[in-house]
């Protein structure tokens, strides 16, 4: 099974993704690092991609999705419910959204160092933003709340939700496995 964390730039995507594949021992990838060199280089000079930029990438995220026979944890903006179709394409994807608001986006994007995506496209990821819809496997949370609670609303997810079994998941909550 894969596990799509998304959300605008600045909502913790990749801190959470990360540490979320560590808990549930999966492999955690970062969807930036299947970007084209051409993709970094426009959004650094502070343009927004368009389909003919994103088709490609997306096409490749499905393929790595679809090649993993094993837990994997992806951090990727997949803000249109038509790019998440993409990425869930002939393979079983469920989506945890991180929703925060513009100014906690912006916030956390004036303290970064050495990434590509500037403050200045923020705006248009919330315009592009489209929320998970009931057909879409997937929960949203609270981008703001602390990690350990979120990592624990996921997990909770994924076992009720999914029928993904994590190891330490039942002793964590209490239940039986």
């Amino acid at each position: 099974m894969t596990i799509v964390v998304f959300g605008v730039s600045g909502c913790g995507k990749t801190t959470f993704a990360r540490r979320l594949a560590e808990e549930v021992g999966g492999l955690f990838l970062d969807g930036d690092d299947f970007h084209s060199a051409a993709s970094i280089a426009k959004m650094r000079g502070g343009a927004g991609l368009d389909e003919t930029d994103r088709g490609p990438w997306l096409r490749e995220l499905n393929a790595v999705i679809r090649e993993r026979a094993d837990t994997t944890v992806i951090a990727c903006s997949a803000l249109a419910r038509s790019y998440r179709d993409v990425l869930r394409t002939d393979a079983a994807v469920a989506f945890i959204h991180l929703v925060v608001t513009e100014e906690l986006a912006r916030e956390r994007l004036a303290g970064r160092r050495d990434h590509f995506f500037p403050p200045s496209l923020v705006r248009s990821q919330f315009e592009a933003l489209e929320p998970l819809e009931p057909d879409e496997a997937g929960i949203s949370l609270d981008g703001a709340a602390p990690l350990a609670e979120l990592l624990s609303q996921a997990r909770f997810y994924l076992d009720t939700h999914t029928g993904h079994w994590m190891a330490d998941a039942a002793s964590d909550l209490g239940s039986d496995p």
